[in-house]
């Protein structure tokens, strides 16, 4: 899925502009940009306005220049963490060090309000067979390296050719 990220509402609306008729402006907007480079955008995009997303309110990893999320481990019924759990991943993408600096109006990161928006508390697993193990564990979500993924409500999604990492 490819998105474009703007700060404001207001910045969504200014991609797109409205004839009179309700027609989309070619001319105008990210449009008017695409066709000015011989680039036209043919059928929808996604647009994601970071002020109206709601942030993470909880702590972060003490001392950790990436600004991670303090998520609790999952552990399974007998107390255990579940074998081959990676993490989470919101606090796997390691983001330049540019990024990190930019801060929306009410103070939030990239990672506290875009991407725990996008993944939340999405778990990686090693395997899908490590994964299976760890059901009983997984609330909101899980993905395994090897393609497999659950849904929070348990749904299995992109079965198929999979290569079991153990």
């Amino acid at each position: 899925m490819l998105a474009v990220v703007c700060k404001t509402l207001e910045d969504v609306k200014a991609l797109e502009k409205y004839a009179k008729e309700g027609m989309i402006d070619k001319n105008a907007g990210l449009h008017g940009l695409g066709s000015s480079i011989g680039k036209l955008l043919d059928g929808s995009f996604h647009a994601i306005s970071l002020e109206n997303l709601k942030a993470y309110r909880g702590k972060f990893w003490v001392n950790d220049p990436q600004k991670r999320l303090d998520l609790l481990k999952p552990r399974l019924p007998d107390g255990k963490y579940p074998l081959g759990f990676l993490g989470f991943a919101v606090n796997m993408i390691d983001l330049d060090h540019n990024y990190l600096i930019y801060h929306t109006v009410k103070g939030h990161g990239l990672r506290e309000i875009l991407f725990y928006s996008m993944f939340a508390r999405l778990q990686v697993y090693r395997s899908r067979v490590k994964m299976e193990l760890a059901i009983p564990c997984i609330s909101e979500g899980a993905i395994s390296l090897d393609g497999v993924m659950i849904k929070a409500n348990g749904l299995y999604l992109s079965l198929g050719q999979v290569n079991y990492m153990q």
